[in-house]
């Protein structure tokens, strides 16, 4: 991107003040050059002024900064580097030069820039998002793999191609200052360049057809473009220099203003009609860069309007039921930063791409997605290399498929100054997301790393939902590793597929004394979806957690404190329920780091359920309760008194073996006894029923009265050997 387009991408970077400098020609020259947007002869005139005042800040402030709007990065970088020297400077020059080295490809000292402005000025959002360290910008300019990339050369020209757009399907619509038409001579008047028009370019099988300027009115004079159009292919929605009749309307800064205009289809005369500017333009700051929702009832756009976060921000606005847009909505800090946002573009499936100078990046302008959440707009990511270069970079559209689509660079090789490249993505994706497995806070600015085997393939930051991406071959298995201070690392295996994949890293607190418990149903297994509540004994506070499929509720602990753990669930059926276990523990004695572990063994139970009273055992033809057994009833206590309005059948069963008169007898005296321990140990009697149904309800085959034999073995024989309770009512 170099100077014939600072005026389309509002850059205005230069506040132009004559009066302190009235008494120099040079300078006044080079102001007067400035309000023109003639940059190159700006240049020479504050050399110039330079020279006589070498010592003066300003006047190398501004020669620096109008290298910037030249994209001349070498020149700038090199006034940047003397001014941040001057003890006078002020700090934010340290920013400024930390861009001109990364643009330059010096991304350590670009770091070390960034690192001491954000000591200086930690308050500037800038600060933390520039001030990573240069490993991010080396990670970031690594060529991704994922990508296939090729220059649009029938389409590019010695000239600039920007602001690329779908155009009727599969074809494509641009801005060029290729000023192919002979008979127009009319030039920008800082370059001597044609001014921008608007180009298509119709799929003509599996190729575009050759450019053709945009038919009707939005062929006029100064600059045209970037332009969209709406899905139907009616509507025309363009940039344009503010001009009125043909003659340029200035504002009160005595420049020229973008606006947005917007242009009809006539089907029978096959061109754009009716133009039309919108109700968001001001004659007093720009508007342009339109992008449009599939639907067409969201424009996105760019502006330097008052009221802004920084130099030019993204809008939105909201087309109503009489087709008037609505007011202009700022996308807020989740996407603009105090520096230059640019060429939006929304996805079919929602998604939020432009360009930006104020991120960690790798050159002037990268690309980065973004994505609407809850409300607003974040997870801001950065393209990367072969999207992303160490030069300019922007314009990114992408199709339906979210794999084939074009962007603009200025990167060396192209046929010209800004070249259009079309990309196909090749592979897939792994994401995730990092947590603390605690709280479920999202962890931003975790360390995570991609690793194929033991080599580490990729490393990232999270971003500020704890989110990151990596690009990954298809069918390939992965490890993935996360680090944050003061937490435990985590690593998961994941098995590639054909697919994208997700994963959630969730990281545990170093230092401290840690609880984890496991809930389980007796006899089932982990129970996943009950419920922990830990409560501090002194001070009441709880703190719940759900139990997941891995059976982990964690829980931070404080030193020399008791607790109580509690579980619960609620039933599907209404008439089952489950019992609340509890258990008390304490940090009393521990020294931290220490983690602690407990299991909480959850009962299910409900009406007409029979339960088997396990290793429940008598002495031969006794009907005693034996101590081993007192063990086995005493559990069945401790459930009677959780359900307290809970009344059973408590049933003995025998084998086959002694006649079927004497096992009646038997096994009626075995209930009646289990009956009188529960009562002796504060049951009440009218809760239970005690039933013997000696050998009536053989839970196998194995019967052996009159003439029938049995063959079964002693082991068989003990299965009818039992003692159950049937629940009656529960609740």
């Amino acid at each position: 991107m170099n100077c014939r387009k600072s005026i389309i991408l509002l850059l205005a970077l230069i506040v132009v003040s004559g009066s302190v400098w009235s008494q120099s020609g040079a300078v006044r020259r080079a102001e007067n050059n400035l309000k023109h947007f003639d940059f190159a002869s700006a240049s020479e005139n504050y050399k110039t002024a330079v020279e006589k005042a070498p010592n003066d800040i300003s006047l190398k402030e501004k020669l620096a900064r109008t290298y910037v709007l030249m994209e001349d990065h070498v020149n700038a970088e090199a006034i940047y580097a003397q001014i941040v020297k001057i003890p006078a400077s002020q700090i934010v020059n340290k920013l400024y030069y930390g861009l001109e080295l990364r643009a330059n490809g010096k991304y350590t000292e670009a770091a070390k820039a960034f690192t001491e402005y954000a000591q200086a000025v930690p308050e500037d959002p800038r600060s933390k998002e520039l001030s990573g360290g240069a490993d991010k910008m080396k990670i970031l300019a690594v060529d991704s793999k994922i990508f296939e990339i090729t220059n649009l050369k029938e389409q590019n020209s010695p000239a600039s191609e920007m602001g690329v757009a779908f155009y009727r399907g599969d074809g494509i619509l641009f801005s060029s200052n290729r000023g192919t038409d002979a008979t127009i001579l009319r030039d920008d008047v800082w370059t001597g360049k044609r001014f921008y028009d608007i180009y298509s370019s119709a799929k003509q099988g599996d190729k575009l057809a050759a450019p053709v300027k945009l038919k009707g009115t939005p062929d006029r004079k100064f600059h045209e473009g970037p332009a969209v159009i709406s899905t139907d292919g009616k509507e025309l929605y363009f940039t344009r220099s503010n001009y009125i009749k043909c003659m340029a309307k200035r504002s009160q800064d005595k420049t020229v203003k973008l606006k947005i205009m917007h242009a009809d289809w006539d089907e029978i005369k096959q061109q754009w009609i009716n133009i039309k500017e919108l109700s968001l333009n001001n004659n007093e700051y720009s508007v342009g860069h339109p992008a449009l929702s599939k639907d067409g009832k969201r424009l996105y756009f760019i502006s330097d309007m008052p009221g802004g976060l920084g130099e030019t921000d993204i809008y939105v606005s909201y087309k109503d039921n009489n087709n008037n847009w609505g007011p202009a909505i700022n996308l807020g800090k989740g996407i603009n930063t105090k520096g230059r946002e640019l060429f939006p573009f929304i996805s079919e499936d929602g998604a939020l791409y432009f360009s930006s100078d104020s991120r960690t990046g790798i050159g002037g302008l990268d690309i980065y997605s973004a994505t609407f959440t809850n409300g607003e707009w974040g997870n801001v990511q950065n393209l990367g290399a072969p999207i992303n270069s160490s030069s300019d970079d922007f314009g990114y559209i992408v199709d339906g498929t979210n794999k084939n689509g074009y962007f603009v660079s200025n990167r060396p090789g192209g046929q010209g100054d800004d070249d259009i490249y079309k990309f196909k993505k090749t592979g897939v994706t792994l994401c995730g997301t990092v947590i603390d497995a605690m709280s479920r806070a999202t962890l931003s600015g975790s360390i995570v790393k991609l690793l194929d085997g033991d080599n580490v393939v990729a490393t990232k930051s999270a971003g500020d939902k704890g989110d990151f991406c990596f690009p990954i071959i298809p069918n390939k298995s992965y490890k993935v590793t996360a680090t944050q201070k003061e937490y435990e690392p985590n690593t998961v295996s994941v098995s590639g597929g054909k697919g994208n994949q997700v994963v959630q890293l969730p990281l545990s607190k170093l230092g401290g004394i840690d609880l984890a418990v496991c809930v389980k149903q007796v006899g089932k297994g982990t129970l996943e979806g009950a419920t922990v509540e830990l409560t501090n004994k002194a001070t009441g506070a709880k703190k719940t957690c759900v139990i997941s499929a891995d059976c982990k509720c964690k829980f931070d602990l404080d030193p020399n404190t008791d607790y109580t753990i509690c579980a619960g669930k609620l039933s599907d059926n209404a008439k089952g329920t489950y019992d609340k276990p509890c258990k008390d523990i304490t940090t009393k004695g521990k020294v931290a780091p220490a983690s602690l572990y407990e299991t909480l063994e959850m009962t299910y139970l409900e009406e007409n359920m029979v339960i088997k009273i396990e290793n429940l055992y008598y002495d031969l033809n006794k009907s005693n309760i034996r101590p081993d057994a007192a063990v086995e009833l005493d559990k069945l206590v401790v459930i009677m008194q959780k359900f307290p309005n809970m009344e059973i059948e408590l049933s003995s069963h025998t084998d086959c073996r002694a006649p079927m008169a004497y096992n009646d007898e038997l096994s009626a005296k075995r209930a009646k006894a289990c009956v009188e321990y529960l009562v002796a140990h504060g049951i009440a009697a009218k809760r239970m029923i005690a039933v013997g149904y000696g050998e009536r309800k053989l839970v196998n085959s194995c019967a052996c009265e009159g003439n029938v034999k049995s063959t079964c073995t002693e082991e068989q024989h003990q299965q009818n050997r039992r003692t159950e309770f049937k629940i009656l009512k529960l609740k």
